[in-house]
């Protein structure tokens, strides 16, 4: 088992929090808020609530699948419940979804720079600097990433109650009404974005085979999802009650615009640039993550013995389709509404919960199968 686990690095479940914030945190930067008011108006709220509670539950399935396969990744114990070649299929399921989030995360902060700071540069800039970076740090480790989030997390909180608490004397509460006037289902539909960005926490199962107390590591997700879920509500209700819908609906990064709405007493004022290296600092990190689960996951599913020497090759993977498959924000938008929530949840979801339900048929009841399978 030693040789397969390719990454020495321990994390701390703290460490585990600031990881799993900063990856569901950073998508409410940029253009989600913006597609979800306009579907939902002052409904818009409930989709967190229902992501939030879906990813809870599986949060759970993970926590005990960790326990009975402890010190392996969710690629390894996919062969050992699967077997060989079924769960290298599941595997490679679980990296090719990391590598799409991965994308999608590069081509949202790619697009959000171009548009709002440096419209004359090439959106390939933007793209190949922070992949760079990016890979880096990767073949720095798990701990090196980790590290970085305990910096970042804090400060993307402390920029995003910035931005509430100035805003505050902006607000208009009747912007808020009416509230509850869309269906269960329709909000259910619309909530399926936001649950497969929650549910890219699944990396909880690469991260628990490193973490120093793996029992805690329901504790760190729950703290992270929650608190993520806390912030992006008050953001989302803030911006109704300060832009309303109507300017929510048509303005591509609304968080950023109310930003811009900050002045007080005439010294504290266009603060925007600062908020929006802060925001990038947490995007870089969110990326980061999935780029890392992307190689360390093809070196585990295809038995790599170092895995850093796979990281040039999905970079340059990464940035080519990133950069050939998406050419404006529009394109970006359909492929994360229309596209990304059904195959995530059903990698999310319905893969993880074949393994839940398999791993009990073969292996029978009990915490640590690998223990039990020794005796």
């Amino acid at each position: 088992m030693g040789e397969s686990m390719l990454e020495n690095g321990k994390i701390s479940t703290r460490q585990f929090t600031f990881l799993l914030f900063c990856l569901v945190t950073s998508s409410f930067y940029y253009n989600m808020p913006q597609q979800k008011i306009a579907h939902l108006q002052q409904d818009v709220w409930q989709i967190i609530v229902i992501s939030w509670a879906s990813d809870a539950a599986l949060a759970v399935v993970f926590q005990i699948l960790g326990r009975r396969y402890p010190n392996l990744t969710m690629m390894q114990y996919a062969e050992t419940i699967l077997g060989s070649w079924f769960g290298k299929l599941v595997g490679l399921s679980f990296v090719l979804l990391f590598a799409s989030g991965a994308i999608l995360y590069l081509m949202d902060i790619s697009f959000f720079l171009r548009i709002t700071l440096m419209p004359e540069t090439p959106i390939f800039v933007f793209s190949f600097v922070i992949l760079l970076v990016s890979a880096y740090t990767v073949n720095a480790g798990l701990e090196v990433i980790a590290r970085l989030s305990e910096i970042i997390g804090p400060i993307m909180i402390l920029s995003l109650l910035v931005v509430f608490s100035l805003n505050l004397n902006e607000i208009k509460v009747i912007n808020l009404l009416p509230m509850f006037q869309h269906s269960p289902l329709v909000v259910f539909k619309e909530s399926l974005r936001t649950t497969s960005v929650f549910g890219l926490c699944i990396v909880m199962g690469i991260f628990m085979a490193y973490h120093n107390t793996p029992q805690e590591a329901l504790k760190a997700k729950l703290i992270a999802i929650t608190s993520g879920a806390i912030l992006a509500i008050l953001i989302l209700l803030e911006l109704i009650a300060v832009l309303g819908v109507n300017m929510n609906s048509i303005e591509f990064f609304p968080v950023f615009r109310m930003a811009k709405y900050i002045e007080m007493g005439g010294f504290l004022e266009r603060i925007e640039p600062l908020m929006v290296i802060f925001w990038v600092g947490g995007t870089f990190v969110a990326i980061t993550i999935l780029f890392y689960s992307t190689v360390l996951g093809f070196a585990q599913v295809f038995k790599v013995s170092r895995y850093q020497s796979l990281t040039p090759f999905i970079g340059v993977g990464v940035l080519l389709v990133s950069w050939l498959s998406f050419r404006n924000v529009t394109e970006l938008n359909f492929v994360i509404e229309r596209v990304l929530p059904y195959v995530a949840l059903f990698v999310e979801v319905v893969l993880m919960l074949l393994l839940f339900a398999v791993s009990y048929l073969r292996h029978g009841k009990g915490r640590n199968v690998l223990r039990r399978g020794k005796k």
